[in-house]
């Protein structure tokens, strides 16, 4: 049987194109590297140990990477159970235990706790039914502007003379930036909490805080209102500080004009700029580095508003664990 020349080619295509790609798929195939700490122990990286080798306990649960240091009081929590045992003197250890099991065991339980002792005792918040808390406003909260458009979070609705310049500011700042600029900055909100929220009462010696605020081009009022709702709805004793992360913005309204602006606060409010475009996360990572006075760290978003008395019942029950 005689085969064509154009069957032999096409046949030797499909198995050199099939060859290629295992080639192809083997060289970007992934290996362990030596500056990878949490990958697969293999080759000549693998401990050159014997099957019946035995390993020390101690090595076996030996950290890959150091531990953080945190300032603070280091504590034996092992101590502590052998103070407890010697309370209890009938309490028994389990029985038959695999030879060496003990010893593993006892490793295992060595855990030191590192923390700031807290001399003050911080009570549960307390509901009382007709005594507003102590945290609450006695009165209500002043507008911005009297009877403005959207104080108290009243809808604000523009004619259809905006509509092209409202359909260009959603597509630019995914906001209509147009309604958002003609609402003060310092506007009133709704409560939009239970009725109950009102009635609580919480420890005055919370801890205070550094509230970290990411944005990428932001709108100008948007990130603006954010601000201004934290410094005035937050008591000035907690809040620290205000750190402003730019994430690699171009906007001309986020360069100079933010600089001059945030002066007023006499460094409460403080900006820093990514040099690159870091992401969400990793800006937010940086603004925790940047954060140096407060005792805890809050993030928000670069477009929200606080809420009445929104600080207290949100640190409470981390000042109470801390």
């Amino acid at each position: 049987m005689r085969l064509k020349v154009g069957f032999l080619l096409r046949s030797l295509l499909i198995v050199g194109t099939f060859l290629g790609l295992v080639v192809l798929w083997s060289s970007l195939s992934p290996t362990p590297r030596d500056d990878e700490p949490f990958g697969k122990v293999g080759g000549r990286d693998a401990p050159n140990l014997q099957p019946d080798a035995k390993v020390d306990p101690q090595e076996k649960f030996k950290p890959v990477v150091p531990w953080p240091h945190v300032e603070g009081m280091e504590v034996d929590l092992d101590s502590i159970r052998i103070k407890n045992d010697e309370k209890n003197p009938g309490q028994q250890p389990p029985q038959n235990q695999p030879e060496g099991a003990g010893n593993q065991q006892n490793i295992m339980q060595k855990q030191y706790l590192t923390f700031k002792p807290q001399k003050h005792v911080y009570p549960d918040p307390v509901l009382k039914h007709g005594e507003l808390g102590n945290f609450e406003l006695k009165e209500a909260e002043p507008e911005g502007v009297p009877g403005g458009p959207g104080e108290g979070a009243k809808p604000f609705v523009l004619g259809s003379d905006y509509k092209d310049s409202i359909q260009a500011s959603i597509k630019e700042f995914g906001f209509n930036m147009v309604a958002s600029e003609m609402i003060s900055l310092d506007r009133s909100i709704s409560d939009l909490r239970h009725e109950e929220c009102k009635y609580w009462h919480y420890d005055e010696n919370l801890l205070t805080s550094s509230i970290i605020i990411v944005f990428h081009n932001e709108g100008w009022s948007t990130l603006m209102r954010t601000v201004h709702s934290v410094i005035k709805r937050t008591p000035r004793r907690y809040l620290a500080e205000i750190v402003l992360i730019d994430d690699f913005s171009n906007k001309a309204h986020l360069k100079e004009r933010l600089e001059e602006y945030i002066k007023q606060w006499n460094g409460l409010v403080k900006l820093f700029r990514n040099e690159r475009r870091e992401g969400l996360i990793q800006a937010r990572s940086i603004g925790a580095n940047k954060a140096k006075l407060g005792q805890v760290l809050i993030y928000l978003d670069a477009h929200c508003e606080v809420g009445l008395n929104w600080y207290a019942p949100l640190v409470a029950p981390i000042t109470k664990d801390r």
